[in-house]
């Protein structure tokens, strides 16, 4: 484990440091600039890796790695939330895609100069689906109204399979006295994201899959070990 200033204008001493260790897998958080840089002193230094994965912030903006070191940003992981836009429809219950494209183009229309449709765009978009086509409805119907306790409980019976979501993944709330995570959706994940030509796929869970994921590391990149 290594760290260092998100601020460092020089990361050589890191590089150095790790490819003394020779690690065939580096797991990395940072921002656009220390990513890029890092990135840049690890080519110019000689530091290789069998597999680089990333844990969102800078490395959930593909384009500006991309901009700024081409094609060796190819095969990078990036574990984070996913984008509704990424799934494969086939992946998800009947009516979920239209709904997907729907939000796009309202969003579009209400935001055109916004370019870039963010993951968090989706996860408000699906958590709001799922309040008021699972709990909020339920709340009403079975528990008599709309207070804080008839939604607690509503949400608390509410059972989505995989795929039930505009997200992908399913909801389900531990019951009282089954763990400590109450009130966290136990279904919920972050997904396995790999860059390829500058596009985004998603490498895992298997059940959104929409790329075979390329490990390790291929000759033909910089950065192959």
């Amino acid at each position: 484990k290594e760290g260092y200033a998100a601020t460092s204008p020089d990361l050589s001493s890191l590089v150095t440091k790790l490819k003394r260790k020779r690690p065939d897998v580096i797991f990395h958080t940072g921002y656009n600039p220390d990513i890029t840089l890092f990135l840049r002193q690890s080519r110019e230094l000689g530091l290789r890796w069998k597999a680089l994965i990333g844990h969102g912030a800078g490395y959930g903006v593909p384009d500006k790695l991309y901009d700024a070191l081409g094609s060796d940003i190819d095969h990078i992981f990036n574990v984070d939330p996913v984008s509704i836009w990424l799934l494969d429809p086939k992946s998800l219950a009947a009516g979920l895609p239209e709904i997907t494209e729907m939000v796009g183009t309202e969003y579009q229309k209400a935001k055109p100069e916004m370019k870039v449709k963010s993951a968090s765009l989706g996860q408000g978009a699906s958590n709001s689906f799922v309040f008021f086509d699972d709990v909020l409805p339920r709340a009403i119907k079975k528990y008599g109204g709309i207070d804080s306790e008839a939604l607690r409980k509503a949400a608390m019976d509410t059972d989505i399979a995989t795929g039930g979501t505009l997200l992908g993944y399913g909801v389900k709330f531990p019951q009282k006295g089954e763990n400590d995570m109450m009130g966290q959706n136990k279904r919920a994940s972050p997904v396995v994201m790999q860059y390829v030509d500058r596009k985004v796929f998603i490498a895992w869970p298997k059940a959104l899959q929409t790329i075979d994921p390329v490990l390790p590391l291929p000759s033909s990149s910089s950065f192959s070990k």
